[in-house]
């Protein structure tokens, strides 16, 4: 299977959302599916869609990490219809369907921006229940919208969020040395997940990145001295981490996080690994109740 199943880089397939879908494990039952590319403010066309069952509770908005894309995010889009829940879903620039550098970002304000635009768009009604889910960089750059902008996200849910990543002195440390040197370096396919299908599956993955640029680390580095001077939130959000996660520093960034929103909630999943939405079945049911007791209780229901 090709990158080229579905609209890229501004080129239409016709009738070929359908082999998205199904390749993604996107085909919800019941549930009316729309998308579009729209050219943001900074000139990227960015892939956007919609899952709509019969009489939503409400909106979750879904951000997805780094290298992902709203594909890979498939297990918690279906959950999240079959709680009534519209989904609203977007590739990063430089991500999936998306347009931009592959994996590239010359600061984390431009994704910031993009959420913030994407907010704008799509939520028409005042009074709608909103939610907002992200993991790892989309849990970044969650902290970052609620703590600069905040108002349009009732109940906010960011799962294994990146502040720092695994070995961030050591990192910073490489930073240094390769600067000017080195501009890209190769992917390294962790074993994030005990789900072993899930780990061939991104492998095999048509949309995912196999190159890191450096630019992008340096982005990460500027941005958490940035995120420190934010004024803190009394908003409740929930945290759900897993113990075993080696791709952030889970256990800086839950004391951070603390600091930044003292009314948050925090869920440890014992033995579960970075990507907590694609893990094997027994850690995916904890992180969903975990995720369902929260956006409900805050629906009011």
């Amino acid at each position: 299977m090709t990158r080229d199943f579905l609209k890229v880089q501004g080129k239409d397939v016709p009738g070929n959302m359908q082999a998205y879908l199904q390749y993604y494990n996107l085909n919800c039952s019941g549930v009316e599916h729309s998308h579009e590319f729209f050219r943001s403010r900074s000139n990227e066309e960015i892939f956007i869609q919609s899952f709509t069952p019969a009489a939503p509770r409400g909106v979750c908005y879904v951000l997805h990490g780094y290298f992902d894309h709203s594909g890979s995010m498939s297990q918690l889009i279906r959950h999240l219809t079959s709680l009534q829940f519209q989904v609203v879903a977007y590739d990063l620039q430089g991500h999936g369907l998306s347009t931009g550098d592959r994996g590239a970002i010359r600061t984390f304000d431009d994704y910031v921006d993009l959420f913030k635009e994407i907010m704008e768009r799509y939520r028409k009604k005042a009074d709608q229940y909103s939610v907002a889910i992200a993991h790892s960089t989309g849990g970044a750059i969650l902290m970052d919208y609620l703590l600069r902008y905040g108002g349009m996200i009732e109940t906010a849910v960011l799962v294994s969020p990146l502040v720092r990543s695994h070995n961030w002195h050591m990192s910073r440390a490489g930073l240094i040395l390769m600067k000017r040197r080195v501009t890209m370096l190769p992917r390294v396919y962790k074993r994030n997940s005990s789900n072993l299908h899930y780990l061939k599956q991104v492998k095999e993955d048509p949309l995912q990145n196999g190159r890191i640029p450096v630019g992008w680390f340096q982005a990460l580095v500027n941005w958490q001295n940035v995120l420190e001077n934010y004024p803190d939130s009394d908003k409740k959000i929930l945290v759900i981490q897993g113990d075993k996660d080696k791709t952030v520093d889970w256990k800086y960034n839950l004391a951070f996080i603390k600091r930044k929103f003292p009314n948050c909630e925090m869920r440890i999943v014992r033995g579960g690994n970075h990507q907590l939405l694609n893990e094997r079945e027994d850690f995916l049911k904890q992180t969903f109740n975990c995720l369902d007791s929260f956006i409900i209780q805050g629906n009011g229901d």
